[in-house]
């Protein structure tokens, strides 16, 4: 919305440019008229006159069609203008509801840290029994994985991470918690609704 209103505003000035270049326009052909007029009282024969009278209509039609430019230009400005107001209005309303979620998202933040440090304590101290190759594999997973989450619960035969299916073969191997199964799609470590039972 930012962009947009300084793209409207750098519209404005090109239109507020092209308004003073049709007024210079005006002036100059108001210069030509004057000239034109004043040659016209010196001239020789009808012809030169003639000429001299075309002339002057062409700058008068000149200024003509650089008054309705400008005409045009106004309203143009006029509604780029009234955007602008508007989508300035919008984008307050909108960095005031920003500031709002930023808020209640610190309080989040701040009400979750504690179980948030708990929980990271936790993980340090049961690293401790897990294999090293075991460790990396699921930091890999981790990083890797668009949610964040490396292991995930079986949800209606299908994995919670990428919601493929899961064969049944698979699902019965999950469910003897003999060995470690990785979803074949997504690479996600795949656990049963009875450890994540036990683990809460």
């Amino acid at each position: 919305m930012e962009t947009r209103i300084e793209n409207y505003l750098q519209e404005n000035n090109t239109l507020e440019k092209s308004i003073t270049e049709k007024k210079f326009s005006i002036k100059d052909s108001q210069a030509l008229i004057k000239k034109y007029e004043e040659q016209q009282m010196n001239v020789r024969n009808n012809r030169e006159y003639d000429s001299l009278t075309k002339e002057i209509e062409i700058q008068s039609l000149e200024i003509q069609l650089s008054e309705k430019r400008i005409r045009e230009f106004q309203l143009a400005l006029e509604a780029k203008t009234e955007e602008i107001n508007r989508f300035q209005s919008i984008l307050a309303d909108r960095k005031n509801d920003l500031e709002i979620k930023k808020n209640e998202l610190d309080d989040i933040v701040a009400e979750t840290e504690k179980e948030e440090n708990e929980l990271i304590r936790n993980s340090e101290i049961n690293c401790k029994f897990i294999e090293e190759r075991l460790i990396t594999a699921y930091t890999r997973i981790r990083k890797n994985a668009r949610n964040g989450l490396a292991v995930v619960q079986i949800e209606r035969d299908a994995c919670g991470g990428c919601f493929n299916k899961i064969p049944p073969q698979h699902q019965l191997d999950i469910r003897m918690h003999k060995k470690i199964i990785v979803c074949e799609y997504c690479g996600r470590i795949l656990v049963d609704d009875g450890i994540v039972n036990s683990v809460r």
